[in-house]
């Protein structure tokens, strides 16, 4: 009974592995669908959201800070008065300017395209990370894993800029092919990292599962 749970177990997974993998696929292959005005006000929108989520984090991280200091103080018997309150603000006060100048002073004179590019990055790293995963629920790891799936992931780039041709507006680029491909194979690079950090707790989990 446990080798036929195991083996529905494995089953289970390698399916919605590879329908991880196909949806991520679909959903590329939607974005590229997109007329270019379309796929422009879509990432202006990710742009505006973007620095929102930058600001908010600015905030949360100070707020995070002055609980850290709050709890040092408070572990070295130290009676957090209204000196203690106006010296830790004005220092999260100033960290938070400094953070914004710095954010203004690095970030990329052309953020929207900045942020298009990386989307390119980021999905195909995200499509690696799933294609690596797959393989690996099918009894596919090691180099062989690594090879097939960066290959697949280099063809699904090519074909999306293909399709992209195609499409009002839209077209072909090589660096675009380049930069899905740089992600892919950091996606496939994390996935493997991933599965050796993670394979020690699997393998301790499983032994205490027989035993039982």
């Amino acid at each position: 009974m446990k080798i036929l749970k195991s083996l529905t177990n494995k089953n289970t997974k390698k399916i919605i592995a590879w329908t991880a993998v196909i949806i991520w696929m679909g959903l590329i292959f939607y974005l590229s669908s997109q007329p270019a005005g379309e796929s422009w006000n879509l990432s202006y929108d990710m742009m505006k959201v973007t620095v929102q989520a930058v600001k908010v984090s600015q905030v949360l991280v100070s707020l995070v800070l002055a609980y850290v200091v709050g709890r040092f103080l408070k572990k070295k018997n130290k009676t957090i008065g209204l000196k203690e309150l106006i010296g830790i603000a004005v220092i999260i006060g100033v960290l938070y300017v400094v953070s914004g100048i710095l954010l203004r002073h690095f970030a990329p004179s052309d953020l929207h395209h900045f942020i298009r590019k990386n989307a390119h990055f980021f999905i195909y790293m995200a499509l690696g990370f799933l294609l690596k995963y797959a393989l690996k629920s099918s009894g596919i790891t090691g180099l062989k894993a690594v090879g097939i799936g960066l290959i697949i992931c280099v063809l699904y780039a090519f074909s999306d800029e293909f399709h992209q041709y195609f499409v009002p507006g839209r077209g072909a680029l090589l660096s675009d092919v380049m930069i899905d491909s740089t992600g892919a194979t950091i996606g496939i690079a994390l996935q493997s990292l991933f599965s050796r950090i993670t394979k020690p707790v699997w393998l301790k989990g499983n032994a205490e599962t027989i035993k039982k």
